[in-house]
């Protein structure tokens, strides 16, 4: 929403403004999302000019609490009022994308005012975001893999409840009543990396491993097409946002400018699933004091789960098991 609207300001931005030029957006078109001579975006909510707070100045995000505000528009006379400023100090487009659903997905489902206490911690979240965002590793191809997974769920709510919302947890998927890890490999061969522990954890429950082959293609998909697939079908606003935000992690800044397009190998055989207890692991006595053990495993001669646990684990149901729609 609020970057469709930016783009279309910056369309209609009239030659010699000297105001913010914007448009009322929102819930109940409170807000206001408008843009400078600069094109740099800006969201301002009303304020209370006696709500006072210290402006935040960050690498790329400012906030201006309670500023008295003309912001000019396209069919009517300028709006006069006090004002909070978050502005975004960049005009790259996917940084601007990626900003701008930020605060969509912060502000613009809520109805209730704000005060500037609120906004500044909510700000203060969102730049912390943005910080690990940049010095991510981004992982496109396993994103793209775990992005394939939830999009051939026959409950991608179901599988989007389940994924997991930290970078560096043990399985991808963890449901009522099993965990699952994806691999993704562009390679010729099912060779992938584990830890000990994602193979034989600790907990008795039911484990898996999903390998999926993909091949690179002019008619494939890209990371970010497989996200705004998914992103337009949660309606859960907490969801939808923790979703979001964790494909921004997993895969980096530039999650919206990588245009790698993957699809699976042609075939039934793209995706496979394994038992995690089937894959062989280096054995390691329990006294010894070694940990963090990481070691590549070929799948290609690992028996596969039957067919009707396939199906079970591959329709992220009510009853915790995970399917996938079409296999």
């Amino acid at each position: 929403m609020l970057f469709e609207a930016y783009a279309r300001l910056v369309k209609v931005f009239p030659d010699g403004c000297e105001h913010l030029f914007g448009s009322a957006v929102g819930a109940d078109n409170r807000l206001w999302l408008s843009i400078d001579e600069r094109l740099h975006p800006s969201l301002l909510f009303p304020a209370d000019p006696s709500d006072e707070r210290g402006d935040i100045a960050l690498r790329f995000i400012d906030v201006e609490f309670s500023r008295a505000c003309e912001i000019a528009t396209e069919d009517a006379d300028p709006i006069s009022g006090t004002y909070t400023i978050v502005r975004l100090n960049e005009d790259d487009p996917e940084i601007t994308r990626v900003f701008l659903r930020l605060l969509e997905e912060s502000f613009c489902h809520d109805d209730r005012p704000l005060r500037n206490r609120e906004i500044g911690d909510r700000m203060l979240g969102i730049a912390d975001l943005f910080s690990r965002i940049e010095n991510a590793r981004g992982d496109v191809v396993g994103l793209w893999g775990e992005l394939y997974i939830i999009s051939k769920a026959a409950s991608r709510l179901g599988a989007a409840e389940s994924w997991c919302l930290h970078k560096s947890a043990r399985h991808d998927f963890v449901a009522a009543n099993f965990a699952l890890e994806v691999k993704t490999t562009v390679k010729g061969n099912r060779q992938h990396r584990f830890s000990l522990e994602q193979l034989r954890p600790a907990s008795t429950v039911d484990t898996y491993i999903a390998s999926l082959q993909l091949v690179e293609t002019h008619s494939g998909k890209t990371v970010s097409q497989l996200l705004e697939s998914i992103y337009q079908e949660i309606e859960n606003p907490s969801l939808r946002s923790a979703f979001f935000n964790q494909c921004l992690i997993k895969g980096g800044r530039d999650v919206y400018r990588n245009d790698l397009r993957l699809q699976p190998l042609s075939g039934d055989d793209a995706l496979a699933l394994y038992y995690a207890r089937d894959i062989p692991v280096p054995y390691v006595e329990p006294t010894e004091p070694i940990s963090n053990i990481r070691f590549d495993v070929d799948l290609s001669g690992t028996p596969q789960v039957e067919k009707d646990i396939r199906k079970k684990v591959l329709t992220f149901g009510d009853d915790g098991w995970v399917g996938i729609a079409r296999l």
